[in-house]
């Protein structure tokens, strides 16, 4: 289990992973702090409008929503622990081949999620091609 200290508390990251794998948006939700921010960018337009929900109620909406798709997670790569955040790489397959990655940074108070930021991007489809953001 890989928990992420910080000055007032921990994240059990290995339950997080759980969480995001198993497409478990209740328990997702439970990592968030009640003001917590999640901004979402388009890597192919990182000068566009950027995706942002404030609040867990909001974020909570947005992962029920998410986690209601048909489609498999996995965090793939290395796992970057920082002073107070975490990093890493989910890759998400849908039913037609279209492959989605997301390059995850945490912030991270009182154990919880207090900001997030993630950086999306079409990755390569099984057999190779380019697939188109989702």
């Amino acid at each position: 289990m890989i928990e992420e200290e910080t000055p007032a508390g921990r994240l059990d990251f290995g339950a997080l992973r759980e969480a995001i794998e198993q497409c478990e948006a209740d328990a997702l939700i439970g990592f968030y702090a009640e003001d917590s921010e999640l901004r979402i960018v388009n890597a192919a337009s990182p000068e566009g409008p950027a995706f942002e929900l404030k609040g867990r109620s909001q974020i909570g909406r947005y992962l029920r929503a998410v986690c209601d798709q048909e489609m498999t997670c996995i965090i793939e790569g290395e796992v970057v622990l920082g002073e107070g955040s975490i990093a890493f790489c989910e890759v998400c397959a849908y039913p037609d081949g279209t492959r989605v990655e997301v390059r995850t940074t945490l912030e991270i108070a009182d154990g919880l999620i207090v900001r997030q930021t993630d950086v999306a991007r079409s990755a390569r489809g099984d057999d190779g091609s380019e697939r188109s953001e989702r």
